[in-house]
């Protein structure tokens, strides 16, 4: 009778020992490395002044087409509204559009300038530098729902 319980004892001490080798190992799998930091690649105080320009302007031409666009969508609406008053608004809607644009092509390329290519690497993957896709400043509304879902 002894004998059995040493043995049960002894097995119910492995299972505890297993377990937490298995929460241990799992708590360490979930933690996660400190991203890089805009001063691990090496970039300096006055690029970082530019990087934060740069972004702001990017936001700024995301905010402005919003609101353009909301304007747009009431000439939409509106059967009163002229051809010539729509072509109007289409033309400087269009013109600062690209004035915007340009301004935010000539920030990028003189930040390019001066930026180390890893940096520019690591600019561009995050999408503060142009690669390509729209820029995201929200979650749309279908990220929201995914998001809710999950």
């Amino acid at each position: 009778m002894r004998k059995m319980w040493i043995k049960r004892t002894v097995q119910i001490c492995a299972c505890v020992v297993l377990c937490c080798m298995f929460a241990v190992a799992q708590k360490n799998e979930g933690t996660t490395k400190e991203g890089i930091t805009l001063a691990d690649l090496g970039v300096t105080p006055e690029q970082k002044i530019q990087i934060e320009a740069m972004w702001k302007l990017k936001r700024q031409k995301h905010g402005q087409a919003v609101k353009d666009l909301k304007t747009l969508n009431r000439f939409v609406k509106d059967t009163l509204i002229s051809e010539k008053e729509i072509e109007e608004t289409l033309k400087k809607f269009r013109t600062k559009r690209k004035e915007m644009q340009n301004e935010i092509d000539k920030a990028e390329e003189a930040l390019i300038e001066t930026l180390s290519p890893h940096a520019q690497l690591h600019l561009t993957l995050l999408g503060i530098l142009d690669n390509g896709l729209p820029h995201r400043t929200a979650r749309t509304q279908t990220d929201k729902a995914a998001g809710q879902k999950k």
